[in-house]
């Protein structure tokens, strides 16, 4: 009789406490009665985008996920807006590798946060910022009164195929999202919420406290009813994203193939112009912070040939402002 072999152990995944270690440049972690918040930063302040950052969403779903003691997530950003800086010194290993970042990197951080986090998910938005996916991705998103949304992608040269475009084209409808990518115009919360592409606005400063209240009231249902529930409510958007989301991927990766064939990707002047037909990613600060401030209304309205030149518009907001804060430091 031959002797019997044991089974081994269960493989052993990453704690709580390693991953919060793991991820501490990029991300705090905070877990109370099974709910998780993650809070993307950079450091000690809000997060500035960048390959690694961008790499790193995608990294920290797939490791959450194999964590069971995860039961709901609640993910955020820090600080009263969401992001709106990028590292203008965080992209050159992603400029350098552009395959390996956008087929992989730009896929794995819509697909892992859907396909590999199996429990509840809320999204809590504090204020406007660009990259809003990992909180629109989720189960619920809740926003502030003050938030606008848009997605830059064309005026920047690129195909808008990292997800967002996809996002928009399943959440507010084909016809509305195409608009919306073609002009880059932006939209409220109010208007978010009317479409759909939000489940609740909240005052300011609330999002997150509403997203807590929330996770509490879905404690309430018993786990292995709610974990279900958490997969029929995911199922429309990962079918969508199952037959299209690698087309949207590698149009975009083209697009950035054309303008690194056709002369490269740019930083932009002084005056907010730019030589190549594509704005190297670490730009995105100027843009954003004028699109998010409260000079840029006019971008809520129809696009003009006028307001469409908002890099230029970017750059002299930009130059006033400083003007202003040297005159009040002296």
């Amino acid at each position: 009789m031959s002797e019997r072999i044991p089974y081994s152990d269960y493989v052993k995944v990453p704690t709580f406490e390693e991953y919060s270690e793991m991820f501490k440049d990029y991300f705090d972690f905070k877990r109370e009665d099974g709910i998780l918040q993650i809070t993307m930063k950079t450091g000690d302040g809000p997060m500035k985008w960048s390959g690694a950052a961008h790499r790193a969403c995608s990294q920290v779903a797939r490791i959450i996920s194999m964590d069971h003691d995860n039961e709901i997530i609640i993910w955020t950003h820090k600080g009263p807006e969401w992001m709106q800086d990028a590292d203008p010194n965080g992209w050159e290993d992603y400029n350098s590798d552009r395959f390996l970042h956008q087929f992989f990197d730009d896929t794995n951080i819509t697909k892992n946060m859907l396909f590999d986090i199996d429990v509840p998910t809320i999204g809590a938005i504090e204020g406007s910022g660009f990259h809003w996916d990992p909180a629109v991705l989720c189960d619920i998103t809740i926003c502030t009164e003050d938030t606008k949304f848009d997605d830059v992608h064309v005026n920047n040269g690129l195909v808008p195929g990292d997800g967002m475009g996809l996002l928009l084209q399943h959440l507010i409808g084909t016809k509305r999202a195409a608009y919306y990518m073609y002009t880059t115009r932006m939209w409220t919360a109010q208007q978010a919420l009317d479409w759909g592409f939000v489940s609740e606005v909240v005052p300011k400063g609330t999002a997150v406290e509403r997203a807590w209240e929330l996770a509490r009231i879905m404690k309430q249902i018993p786990y292995e009813c709610r974990t279900i529930t958490s997969m029929l409510v995911k199922r429309p958007l990962k079918e969508e994203f199952a037959n299209n989301l690698k087309l949207h991927n590698t149009a975009e990766l083209l697009s950035t193939f054309i303008s690194v064939a056709e002369g490269g990707i740019d930083k932009l002047e002084d005056d907010g112009s730019a030589k190549a037909k594509q704005i190297d990613e670490g730009e995105n600060t100027l843009i954003a912070r004028y699109r998010f401030s409260p000079d840029s209304k006019e971008l809520l309205e129809p696009i003009t040939m006028d307001t469409w030149n908002y890099r230029i518009k970017a750059a002299e907001w930009y130059r006033k402002a400083k003007e202003q804060e040297k005159q009040q430091n002296k």
